[in-house]
């Protein structure tokens, strides 16, 4: 049986054996509120049976704003801000951000993006409002400070070596250095040790005046909001100065030739394969059809990769997939399978076929089951404050309306088996291709 003949049978068997997924009710889920006040989008999620508070604060201010010699240096200011000194309830001894948000009941994190970088701050709804007064002290008046930046270099360092062991993430982000339009937008959103060092508290400062401004922000809260002061969000927002900022354009070389291939090594024990798919973003007919078409990818890389049966599901998941972040600009689909499940050669010679078969085959059967899945994937992910609202102010930048929920389980209950189809015959041509090898061996049949 060749490649071909063996992901179509897989595909068939799917088609008629999964057992159908839960599906996702919105019933619960109220439409997100939006507002903008002086330049900054204000989305509300009010759901008043979660004792907590969840606030995703957005600015302009990602890789896409660093000159390549700067890399690294969003997130440098980013963790700077996290570790700037404030005094707990106005009074006392200042203490890093970070450890006064804690000692009030909260947490704060941050995450690098290609054009922004986003803050969540989460406590119980009665800390609430000393907690968001911590950070909107902090973010209007950063430290920069050399030891400020000394601490914040040692964590992101620490971070960076962490995130080296995990292979996955490795390739994505080689994947990312590959296929993004902007080079400066491709760069490793922690920067790397070397580049790090380079960066002194000139440099901080001076990206954060440029670039930390109130226009396009975007401050999404969720849950217990009657606990909060109405205008607590855009005194949020108030605590940096007006004005719109714009990316700084590093062009980039694209890969050329038919093969589209990274390779590197890594230490680990099993070698992993990672695709990289352009794909449709929220706004698009095709969205609903891609969420279909990767939980349908996910199912079929599953069999293929014949994940033992003593396996727990949480564990398959991480070996094998599909990703669809549609929460990107551009947005893609990125397959996965770990080698150290099942057969790697006949998992790695097939994974790629997946896409192939299904833009040249027509499907046949009921696709429901895939669509439900495709919900309950979608509803599943949904479940954590920090995921709603950074949602809701996904689908508000995109020109849409932020009521994602609702949005969501349309567009999969709207999509046919010719959709699927045709979104992979129009999205999943020639990938891009990241191979993580162990250091000491190589592929084994």
């Amino acid at each position: 049986m060749t490649n071909r003949q063996y992901v179509a049978a897989v595909a068939a068997a799917l088609l008629c054996a999964l057992p159908p997924a839960a599906r996702a009710s919105s019933d619960a889920i109220a439409a997100p509120a939006v507002e903008n006040v002086n330049g900054t989008t204000i989305v509300r999620q009010s759901d008043e049976r979660i004792p907590l508070v969840g606030v995703e604060l957005v600015v302009r201010a990602g890789l896409d704003r660093q000159t390549m010699k700067q890399n690294g240096l969003a997130a440098l200011v980013a963790e700077a801000i996290l570790r700037t000194p404030v005094a707990p309830h106005g009074q006392g001894t200042p203490v890093p951000l970070e450890e006064a948000v804690t000692a009030n009941g909260g947490s704060i994190r941050v995450t690098v993006d290609p054009d922004d970088v986003r803050f969540y701050i989460e406590s119980l709804a009665v800390d609430a409002p000393a907690v968001l007064d911590l950070f909107a002290r902090a973010l209007a008046a950063p430290d920069f400070s050399p030891g400020s930046l000394r601490d914040a270099r040692a964590s992101l360092t620490q971070q960076i070596a962490a995130s080296q062991q995990y292979a996955l993430q490795v390739g994505i982000e080689m994947l990312d250095a590959a296929s993004s339009a902007q080079a400066n937008a491709g760069m490793p959103p922690m920067g790397t040790p070397a580049s790090l060092a380079q960066l002194v508290s000139g440099d901080a400062a001076s990206f954060y005046r440029t670039y930390y401004r109130r226009g396009g922000t975007y401050v999404s809260a969720a849950g217990r909001l009657d606990a909060i002061d109405t205008s607590a969000l855009g005194a949020l927002a108030s605590a940096l100065p007006a004005g719109t900022t714009a990316p700084v354009i590093e062009h980039v070389t694209p890969l050329r030739g038919t093969s589209h291939e990274i390779v590197t090594h890594r230490d680990i024990a099993s070698p992993w394969l990672i695709a990289q798919y352009g794909a449709p973003g929220v706004d698009s007919r095709d969205f609903g059809p891609m969420l279909v078409l990767a939980a349908f990818v996910k199912r079929t890389l599953s069999d293929i990769a014949q994940v033992p049966g003593v396996v727990s599901e949480t564990f398959a998941s991480r070996a094998v997939g599909a990703v669809y972040s549609y929460d990107r600009s551009p947005a893609r689909l990125v397959l996965y399978v770990n080698g150290g499940i099942g057969n790697p050669s006949r998992a790695f010679a097939t994974a790629l076929s997946v896409v192939n078969v299904l833009a040249a085959t027509r499907l046949e059967g009921s696709i429901d089951q895939f669509k439900a899945q495709a919900a309950g994937d979608f509803a599943t992910s949904a479940t954590t404050l920090e995921t709603r609202a950074w949602l809701a102010a996904v689908f508000a930048q995109s020109g849409t309306t932020p009521d994602y929920f609702d949005r969501v389980l349309r567009a999969i209950s709207a999509t046919t088996a010719e959709d699927v189809q045709r979104v992979a015959r129009n999205y999943m041509g020639n990938p891009t291709i990241a191979l993580i090898l162990p250091r000491s061996g190589s592929l084994q049949n």
